[in-house]
């Protein structure tokens, strides 16, 4: 199965790329249903660096991200 992982960014993306060796497929062990594998985000902070970030449907809350969603304590107000 896959898990898809979009990736947005505000202004010029190619300006924030801080590395070209991520790759757009990462094959991991299954996890939970729609649970993003700990990879993703490690490889998201190597594609963009240390910039603000947040996770969008989020099921935990990892250091260094800001979350929303309906499973865990939401750092945003819509």
């Amino acid at each position: 199965n896959q898990e898809v992982c979009l990736l947005g960014v505000k202004g010029k993306s190619h300006s924030l790329v801080r590395s070209n060796s991520v790759s757009s497929v990462l094959i991991t062990e299954r996890t939970r249903h729609s649970e993003k594998p700990e990879i993703a985000r490690e490889k998201i902070v190597e594609l963009f660096g240390d910039i603000p970030r947040i996770e969008l449907f989020a099921r935990q809350k990892p250091e260094g991200w800001d979350v929303w969603g309906n499973e865990v304590k939401s750092d945003i107000e819509l």
